[in-house]
């Protein structure tokens, strides 16, 4: 059988001749983005691998080098022994996690409790005076000693009528908020009785070694029987990790009481590990929308035993909890007319008038993030997030900590197409003008725009931001269409995800990710998700009305509207 060397990391496995390079790269348990899932065109597995491999089929030979030995270990194919050096990628992505949200005093559905003394005197047990409800051996255990100690000072931390734990000092309660994208998590740990937020983090997705937006996800489930077990291993073990980190030395995960998740909904249910496969095929159906109050141990969260693990309700199987989420941190329902885009791979979004709120997804896919673009990235250290172009011509762009550029991310790649637009380098079909200013003409070659040396973004990337864009002005004006407005009459359009608050709203409307005929103001809001999270932790009214609003909100399915497609296809144009 043919031996893989993994050079840098020193493991050598036996596979079957015929494997394909990515898979044995899977069975090697090393991590790998295949944004993807493997077809061959995205472009961000590539490896440096020498040996006994299938020939590179045309479509590969566009992009790799095979100078250097490159090669995509999805097209690969084993035929003997083998040599692969993985290619080092900066992990550490820069999300947004902190977002506008409205103020709210603190009153958590998690509370610290003084408890009623033992009476050494009655026959009842003491669990029947408490008032509360519980079902736990651990509380009963803890109770037997609490009175063999003779306790003379007790307390109790209780959500609703339900005691979670028993002690003999009054300890801390924490909580932890968490938004799970498609491509980043972000965390905030809580304190539950002052309100503050002790401590921010974000990581990597590692489902993205699956795929990079829900659809290759959920085909990779229903290729795989285990699947959905695999990518819910993946994202509860970097919760884990994360939340150690969060932590730290001064705090116990023992203090943890409370874990409240937005989302969307494939990620819920892959969270789960529920097969969200019903999700991609008609009538699109979800195994749950709204679950109700789960215990953290039931998926393996280690925090404490008695913790309890909330999901932000979806309103359907494509307009999930994130947006629900950041509706209620936003304050939306009191807006009399207004929009509300969460820019990520779903594209979701929400208007609202006089109270009553539409709310749609559309496959934006995740171009707008930075992937499936030729040098496209994540945001994280080098990548170009701001770009500009004067009226001489001259280029300018900064990069995410001031490092040399390693590629270009979303918020980049937005003032990329604004200002190409707006300098007439990009032509509203979205082609390149060739008739270019003698400052550029050397840098457009093979239909291919040149920002460093080796860094450009190409034809079919703009192809990409335009299919992007195109589906979310669809939407937007459909859904406007169903609530009887038009975009002239919007006075405001909040955007809220990863875009953080630096994009330029010029180019936001130059390149028509809102429809044309906008007047009104553009609010950038952050991660109105992770907030809304925060908010439902530390105040029940919020987390009680995040359940009001999934049941007010009325949802369109674009997939039912005969319109769309000549909709989206007149808004690809710049």
């Amino acid at each position: 059988m043919p031996i893989v060397k993994f050079i840098n990391e020193n493991i050598n496995i036996q596979v079957e001749k015929g494997t394909i390079l990515l898979d044995a790269i899977r069975e090697a348990k090393l991590k790998i983005e295949t944004p993807c899932n493997g077809m061959g065109f995205c472009g961000k597995c590539k490896v440096i691998a020498g040996g006994q491999l299938s020939e590179p089929s045309d479509r590969e030979r566009k992009i790799i080098d095979e100078k250097k030995s490159e090669r995509l270990s999805c097209m690969a194919i084993i035929l003997g022994d083998v040599e692969v050096e993985l290619i080092e990628k900066e992990r550490v992505l820069k999300t947004i996690n902190k977002g506008f949200s409205i103020n709210v005093p603190i009153d958590s559905p998690i509370k610290i409790r003084k408890l009623p003394e033992i009476n050494e005197d009655s026959y009842v047990p003491y669990v029947d005076y408490l008032g509360y409800d519980f079902n736990s051996v651990e509380l009963y255990r803890k109770i037997t000693i609490l009175e063999e100690r003779n306790s003379r000072e007790i307390w109790g931390v209780v959500f609703e009528d339900t005691l979670l734990d028993i002690s003999s000092h009054k300890k801390n309660i924490l909580g932890i908020a968490i938004d799970i994208g498609t491509t980043g998590i972000s965390y905030y740990l809580m304190d539950l009785s002052s309100g503050e937020i002790i401590e921010k983090l974000s990581s990597l997705n590692p489902q993205t070694q699956y795929g990079g937006d829900v659809l290759t996800r959920i085909t990779y489930c229903m290729e795989n029987p285990t699947g959905a077990v695999k990518l819910q291993e993946l994202i509860v073990d970097e919760i884990n990790n994360s939340i150690k980190n969060l932590t730290g030395t001064p705090y116990n995960i023992d203090d943890i009481y409370h874990i409240i998740i937005a989302a969307n909904t494939t990620m819920l249910h892959l969270l789960l590990g529920i097969n969200p496969s019903s999700l991609a095929k008609a009538p699109y159906r979800s195994v749950f929308l709204s679950p109700k109050a789960l215990k953290a141990r039931d998926i393996s969260i280690e925090v404490n035993d008695e913790a309890i693990l909330s999901l932000i309700p979806s309103a359907s199987s494509y307009v999930g909890g994130d947006i629900v989420s950041g509706i209620m941190a936003s304050d939306f329902k009191n807006n009399e007319e207004a929009v509300f885009i969460d820019i990520g791979t779903n594209g979701e979004m929400a208007v609202i008038k006089n109270g009553k709120i539409i709310s749609t997804s559309t496959a934006a896919g995740p171009a707008l993030e930075g992937m499936n673009i030729e040098c496209g990235c994540r945001a994280q250290r080098g990548a170009i997030e701001t770009f500009d172009i004067d009226e001489e011509f001259n280029i300018s762009y900064t990069t995410i900590g001031d490092e040399k550029p390693i590629g270009i991310c979303g918020s980049g790649l937005i003032d990329i197409a604004g200002a190409m637009v707006k300098r007439n380098i990009l032509l509203k079909s979205g082609r390149w003008n060739k008739n270019l200013d003698f400052k550029l003409e050397n840098r457009l070659v093979d239909k291919k725009f040149y920002i460093t040396e080796d860094i450009y973004i190409s034809q079919k990337d703009i192809r990409q931001i335009q299919l992007a864009k195109g589906a979310i002005a669809a939407g937007v004006i459909l859904m406007l269409e169903e609530i009887g407005l038009k975009i002239e009459e919007i006075a405001k359009v909040y955007i809220a995800g990863a875009f953080g608050y630096h994009v330029d709203p010029y180019n936001i409307k130059k390149i028509g990710l809102i429809p044309k005929g906008f007047r009104g103001e553009i609010s950038f809001l952050g991660n109105t998700s992770l907030e809304g999270a925060r908010l439902a932790l530390i105040n029940k009214e919020c987390f009680e009305e995040i359940y009001n609003i999934r049941k007010n909100i009325e949802v369109l399915e674009l997939s039912l509207k005969e319109n769309f497609q000549d909709i989206f296809v007149s808004q690809l144009n710049f």
